[in-house]
């Protein structure tokens, strides 16, 4: 049987909650960057590793949100998952469908 000490429960907690904080201030911060488009990157953010998923349009915009989670504070390493693919150009004849 494994019991948790006061010790572990705490450092276990204070863990927790710094990786939810990594992962909301990179979200804070593609939200302060002034590109609409990284509003909708999510981070999630583990053993100082920053996951990033979304899709956005450009390359560009991609690498710009991998340099911004990796300016974070207990940010070692950063997975970037994020998917590029261009908006769907508008055509008269065919159903506009979102990329992603």
């Amino acid at each position: 049987m494994n019991l948790l000490t006061p010790e572990t429960v705490a450092r276990e907690s204070f863990s927790d909650y710094c990786f939810s904080t990594i992962g909301r201030t990179a979200e804070n911060r593609f939200r302060a960057s002034g590109y609409l488009a990284l509003r909708d990157v999510s981070c999630i953010a583990t053993n100082g590793v920053a996951y990033l998923h979304g899709c956005l349009p450009t390359y560009y915009l991609k690498q710009l949100a991998q340099e911004i989670a990796a300016t974070v504070e207990g940010v070692s390493l950063v997975v970037n998952k994020i998917d590029v693919k261009a908006p769907a150009r508008k055509n008269h004849s065919a159903p506009v469908h979102d990329a992603c």
